[in-house]
């Protein structure tokens, strides 16, 4: 597949490794050529996202049942001839065939505690007003600030039920919505193991127990020793089962 291919409006996966982390964000193609992609650009809390030169860039395009995968792409902003801008990639090498459903879910089966962000509506007339200043970066910056503020961190008791490379199930004493996002720790050895994920899915619990509420988790944001730690508790879980 050629990323002319991608039709406009439809969604593209971008993992970006820096500085020892992983993210993972997802943005809406606005652009294509023969050797590029534009997408809505992605923004932090407080600005505009820049990407670095020390960055490892993948995208992963999806249609139907088929997924392609661009490994080490390059990526900026492009300034459209209206000014807008776009986050634009640019594959060096042929795209890969990718299947994500063959990620290893291994049980864990553990109480953990878990941070989530509870989100207050900001206030629109003054989010409004930042968008029609004068200087349109600023209103940009002074409306995702504003948004950033009406988040509140808060923490629960919560099961841990599974984790995967790219997502975690897990139940929790307290209601959360789809698209909040969640933060929890594991101890490995030494260190610890940093997650944070988006609810995409909600599931029921039992009512009668401290848990009553389930959650699909997909990874935003994971610690560099993340990967290490999964292949790590599945070889412990492999050496600890009894084969006939």
């Amino acid at each position: 597949m050629n990323v002319s291919d991608m039709k406009i409006g439809t969604l593209l996966e971008i993992y970006i490794r820096r500085d020892g982390y992983n993210y993972k964000v997802v943005s809406k193609v606005e652009y294509v050529d023969d050797q590029r992609v534009g997408v809505t650009p992605i923004a932090s809390r407080t600005r505009l996202f820049r990407f670095k030169s020390s960055d490892v860039v993948d995208i992963v395009y999806r249609m139907d049942d088929k997924s392609w995968r661009w490994s080490k792409v390059k990526a900026g902003i492009a300034t459209l001839k209206d000014g807008s801008k776009l986050h634009v990639f640019v594959p060096e090498t042929p795209a890969e065939s990718y299947n994500k459903r063959t990620s290893y879910r291994l049980p864990m089966s553990r109480d953990i505690t878990m941070t989530y962000e509870v989100i207050q509506t900001p206030d629109i007339d003054e989010a409004e007003k930042a968008k029609n200043s004068r200087t349109p970066e600023l209103a940009l910056d002074r409306t995702l600030s504003e948004i950033s503020e009406s988040y509140r961190e808060l923490t629960c008791r919560a099961y841990l039920r599974d984790i995967s490379e790219g997502g975690a199930s897990v139940y929790a004493n307290v209601e959360l919505k789809k698209g909040d996002i969640v933060s929890f720790e594991l101890p490995y050895g030494e260190e610890t193991v940093r997650c944070r994920a988006l609810v995409v899915r909600r599931t029921a619990g039992d009512e009668r127990s401290l848990y009553a509420h389930g959650y699909g988790l997909t990874y935003i944001e994971t610690s560099s020793n993340y990967v290490y730690y999964l292949f790590s508790e599945q070889r412990k879980m492999l050496s600890e089962t009894k084969f006939d």
